[in-house]
């Protein structure tokens, strides 16, 4: 029931074709764009920490360590080793600005100075959401971009896009409901994945879309392109590393989230905290969905 994505690599260098593409398909595929120098370096410096930290064994290229307890929070990692040197250099370089200009059309463009890293173990996956509900507190023209920090195969269970849901009038009431909500202000408890369940997507008629992923790829998705993540199924375990950086047109009139601004931005620290706290957040997102006249 997965399909594979659509390179788009090949379309670099004419804008227009590539903001249409972005427009009709809601994600661009990017194929060995990045300089692998700093992806595999950005890659060592996690692993490294993640040996310290006893989650892989040390030497053997991200393996998970069968002694420890390697189940993380949704593949959290943190703060300061996404602003680590090394990661830094790659997901602030020149090259990434670039290619991030070019997607946005735009003379000048910002990243929000929180990264998200993850390191995913083995049986984890993300479940399928739009960004804007993490995000909805700036512009609502932003993009997604997607790094994996190291080969990721099927089995290891990559990105996996909704092809045209953020365009298609079967994801019309989702779009204007559900990826509507700041996960802070909604009142809904949980993680504020609209569905870990992929029949509940495929219903709605799109196509669930990866490829079996390169050091140096990257894929581009619009806020409100519904996404998750296969399950990592490797065996023996292997850690899966990925980070996502968020790109705006630096004149957007609309700005940027400022929760995620700064040198120690709190994003939505107190939300992750409380968020599956029934008192704090007292309606479910099958309540919500329910609510919504979206439970059919």
């Amino acid at each position: 029931e997965v399909q594979l994505m659509r390179p788009a690599t090949e379309l670099l260098g004419q804008k227009a074709l590539l903001q249409q593409r972005l427009r009709d398909d809601g994600y661009l595929y990017l194929q060995q764009v990045l300089p692998r120098d700093l992806v595999s370096a950005a890659r060592e410096a996690v692993l490294a920490a993640l040996e310290s930290s006893g989650m892989v064994l040390k030497g053997e290229n991200g393996k998970l360590n069968p002694e420890a307890n390697c189940a993380t929070d949704q593949g959290a990692v943190p703060a300061s080793l996404a602003r680590s040197p090394e990661m830094l250099a790659l997901v602030e370089s020149h090259e990434l600005k670039q290619l991030m200009q070019e997607i946005l059309g735009a003379e000048s463009v910002q990243t929000l100075d929180h990264k998200w890293l993850r390191a995913v173990g083995q049986g984890e996956n993300s479940g399928f959401h739009t960004d804007s509900v993490y995000l909805n507190k700036g512009s609502r023209e932003g993009l997604t971009c997607w790094i994996p920090l190291g080969d990721i195969d099927l089995h290891l269970g990559g990105l996996c896009v909704v092809g045209r849901s953020h365009c298609d009038p079967s994801f019309d009431k989702v779009r204007q409901t559900y990826s509507a909500i700041d996960v802070e202000t909604a009142g809904i408890r949980g993680t504020g994945w609209f569905t870990e369940d992929p029949h509940e997507i495929l219903s709605y008629g799109c196509p669930l879309l990866t490829a079996p992923f390169s050091i140096t790829d990257m894929v581009v998705f619009r806020l409100d392109t519904m996404h998750g993540s296969l399950s990592n199924g490797s065996q023996p375990g292997e850690v899966r590393i990925s980070c996502d950086t968020r790109w705006y047109d630096a004149n957007d009139p609309n700005g940027v989230d400022a929760r995620y601004m700064g040198e120690n931005p709190i994003g939505t620290a107190t939300w992750w905290v409380n968020r599956h706290n029934k008192e704090v957040f007292p309606t479910s997102m099958e309540e919500a969905k329910r609510a919504w006249g979206l439970d059919s």
